[in-house]
């Protein structure tokens, strides 16, 4: 099969579920989650947490409790590493298994090495949780009273203490309270009839070729690693394994391989993508065809060459730089426009004062923004500081100084 960059783009954006939907429910926040597979969780709190504006990018405003609720009370959903750590569908866990079984075997000697020699915490750790019932790190906080010490417990050394027996399975997150996470035993967190079948090496290859193709549309072979990475599932994607993998998905009629006019690489789609790709071709799909904003840490732009080619845009993650460094600013968000990515903004909310500063707005060189345009970005900007509970947002520097944006209150 044959298909445009077009069509391939649009397909991108259909398969990342850039749809937006009315009073989005927390069954809607569920199926993002299955659709994208991961949605990667960072501490950077600027404006929100990164995981919450994947949501809102393709939903708009909603309850923020829902992706919460989806952990603790629901059990929909788990946290591990899959891209980086991420909140991943329940029904998932038996494909990460194996990582946790190869944690548990090297559990003690990361002890050795991170606990200076203290294995002990270990089980003590395990102990504490066994009579108290979840716990975070905070609670293993040395305490003293009177001069004297109420607790033999140090912060540091129980918080390595409990990622070790998290990244091993005998942990897992509870729940969250003001994003911290709360630890407890995995027989008392996993749902009773959660599939705990460990999958072999090859079912695991096809699971995340599979499910990487199902949110990215069109791919690379090698662009599984990239999804899901390499690191955190420790499932032999070298290209060998992914080769013969890739053989055996086409011959059972799973995916089929596709050529994209303009690109020399070889891609893939899944079989059961063919019909929604036609549509898209024939133009009898509706398009995403507004303005949202897309986190440093948004699924679609997690490969920088990918977002390259089908978007002729480079992502600029610019948190970590010196300030001297930065162009675009600490936590620039990029702007998707239809199915283009047209720019760039750095936001920071100021809480305290109900206010949302854009400290930059930044179009790219060669787009041209319109009536229509302005618009649209408009009513991205209302729908932004809706779901941010702030009141007005205020602009200090807009690129071109021609695009027509002020500040303005809800």
């Amino acid at each position: 099969m044959q298909i445009s960059q077009d069509t391939a783009r649009k397909l991108i954006l259909w398969k990342q579920a850039f749809h937006n939907q009315p009073n989005p429910e927390k069954s809607e926040i569920l199926n993002i989650i299955r659709r994208l597979g991961c949605i990667q969780i960072d501490t950077i709190n600027v404006v929100e947490r990164s995981h919450y504006m994947t949501f809102w990018s393709r939903l708009g405003p909603y309850d923020k409790e829902h992706p919460d609720q989806l952990l603790h009370p629901d059990r929909k959903v788990f946290e591990y590493w899959a891209h980086a750590a991420s909140i991943i569908p329940i029904e998932h866990y038996r494909y990460f298994t194996p990582t946790m079984k190869q944690n548990r075997q090297r559990a003690k000697t990361q002890a050795e090495r991170w606990l200076k020699g203290k294995t002990h915490l270990l089980d003590e750790v395990l102990e504490q949780i066994r009579q108290n019932g979840p716990m975070s790190s905070k609670d293993f906080k040395e305490e003293r009273q009177r001069g004297k010490r109420t607790g033999w417990w140090n912060w540091k050394p129980a918080k390595t203490a409990l990622e070790i027996l998290f990244n091993a399975g005998i942990l897992m997150v509870a729940y969250r309270k003001r994003f911290q996470r709360y630890y407890d035993l995995t027989e008392n967190v996993l749902p009773t009839d959660t599939d705990p079948t460990e999958p072999t090496s090859e079912e695991r290859r096809r699971f995340f070729m599979e499910k990487t193709l199902d949110a990215w549309g069109v791919a690379r072979p090698n662009d599984v690693s990239s999804y899901y990475y390499q690191w955190s599932t420790r499932a032999s994607l070298g290209k060998k394994e992914l080769e013969q993998t890739l053989r055996d998905l086409q011959t059972d009629d799973v995916i089929m391989e596709v050529t994209i006019k303009g690109l020399n690489d070889p891609y893939c789609m899944l079989t059961n993508d063919c019909e929604v790709a036609e549509s898209i071709t024939a133009g009898e799909n509706e398009g995403f065809n507004k303005v949202t904003f897309l986190s440093p840490f948004d699924n679609l732009t997690w490969n920088r060459n990918r977002t390259q080619t089908f978007f002729n845009f480079t992502p600029k993650l610019e948190a970590y730089l010196p300030k001297e460094k930065r162009q675009y600013g600490y936590y620039n968000m990029n702007i998707l426009y239809g199915d283009q990515i047209v720019g760039r903004l750095d936001p920071k909310a100021h809480r305290d004062k109900e206010t949302i500063e854009v400290k930059l707005l930044h179009l790219e060189e060669d787009f041209k923004p319109d009536r229509e345009f302005e618009g649209k970005l408009e009513d991205a900007f209302k729908s932004f500081i809706e779901f941010h509970e702030a009141e007005r947002i205020e602009f200090r520097k807009v690129v071109p100084d021609t695009l027509k944006i002020d500040d303005f209150s809800l």
